[in-house]
């Protein structure tokens, strides 16, 4: 059997998100500020949208940074994602003008890394990577009842039983339904 993801839930992403503006606000470094909103639209990108972190900050010469040009109203255009595939994946509400001005990110992948991981540790008391926000993501629309296809599509899977190992990253949800029909 293979290993569950480790995901968080909306209620988690929001506590992470309001730490994240609570330290952006009580920094007095500019260069320090714009990072940590960086940061902020970087998470965004990785929970409401369900990007990767190369497909954010880019990687190498072979996956390109996210530019304000691939952002439109409703949707991002992801170019050369992982494997060199194109897709598309919907723009959080909570992008707004002013943060895709900011595009591309400056950011390193390994600070924004590190400032995911410590920021999980200091507020949710458990481990996370930037990857467990795109776990959210994909946990979070089968939740919801969104089709496994519609969300293999948005996560840019080749594979469906790549998808379908979010399937199973709620074991209480399952136990619960069980429960309703026995």
């Amino acid at each position: 059997m293979k290993k569950l993801p480790k995901i968080i839930t909306q209620e988690e992403f929001e506590v992470l998100l309001k730490e994240a503006d609570k330290l952006e606000k009580k920094t007095r470094s500019k260069l320090k500020r714009r990072r940590l909103k960086e940061c902020r639209i970087a998470m965004l990108l990785g929970f409401e949208a369900g990007m990767r972190i190369s497909e954010i900050v880019g990687f190498e010469d072979k996956v390109p940074a996210l530019t304000k040009e691939n952002v439109e109203s409703a949707s991002i255009r992801i170019l050369r994602g992982k494997g060199g595939k194109d897709r598309i994946v919907p723009r959080p509400k909570r992008l707004n003008q002013t943060a895709v001005d900011l595009l591309p990110l400056k950011l390193k992948r390994r600070a924004l890394q590190d400032f995911i991981t410590k920021l999980g540790d200091k507020v949710l008391h458990k481990q996370i990577t930037f990857h467990t926000l795109r776990h959210g993501f994909a946990s979070h629309l089968l939740n919801s009842g969104r089709p496994i296809h519609e969300v293999q599509m948005l996560l840019g899977h080749s594979r469906l039983d790549t998808t379908g190992v979010y399937l199973h990253a709620n074991p209480i949800k399952a136990i619960e339904g069980a429960r309703d029909i026995f």
